[in-house]
């Protein structure tokens, strides 16, 4: 049995990302309703975290040349 995660567990995008296996697209700092099994696995791959990113981390730049 699946559960959705709860009020206290919620979890926020910490990066805009697509679910491969599930097709499903969530985007930076919003929150992610999955069930929890599926927000602990995307927790362990730093896709998602129980704090609210406050801003997007900018990609890192090339140096010049």
């Amino acid at each position: 049995m699946t559960t959705k995660a709860t009020a206290a567990t919620t979890y926020y995008a910490t990066k805009a990302f697509k679910d491969a296996g599930t097709e499903r697209s969530f985007a930076f700092g919003k929150p992610v309703d999955v069930d929890e099994a599926t927000a602990l696995n995307y927790e362990a791959a730093g896709l998602v975290s129980t704090e609210k990113p406050e801003a997007e981390q900018p990609a890192a730049s090339k140096p010049a040349a």
